[in-house]
């Protein structure tokens, strides 16, 4: 009798695992068609929507920043840096950044 219990409960925790499991995975096969079809859901979070893609992440004062020249990324980036953080593309020489240092006593 304990061990049909234990095979049942056994049988039960496995199919209900093979259930999440399942929904989950047909779950993100529509959602890889529909981002592959251009499909786009209204409620869509920020980064998923059409446009420019607004930058989490930023390194230093706005002041102190140029916009990357390709005309889809025009993402933010540090004076100083040589390639894009977005897309990865060269942004001609680097600007040189002034360094204050304070002395320490």
């Amino acid at each position: 009798m304990e061990v049909f219990l234990f095979i049942a409960i056994f049988v039960g925790i496995m199919a209900i695992s093979a259930l999440v499991f399942g929904g989950w995975f047909i779950v993100m096969i529509v959602r890889g068609i529909a981002t592959f079809l251009g499909l786009r859901p209204a409620d869509a979070p920020p980064q998923f929507q059409q446009g420019r893609r607004p930058n989490a992440v930023r390194s230093g004062p706005p002041g102190e920043q140029r916009l990357c020249p390709y005309e889809l990324c025009k993402s933010t980036n540090d004076l100083s840096a040589r390639f894009c953080r977005r897309c990865g593309r060269e942004l001609g020489a680097p600007r040189v950044v002034r360094v204050q240092r304070a002395a320490v006593w």
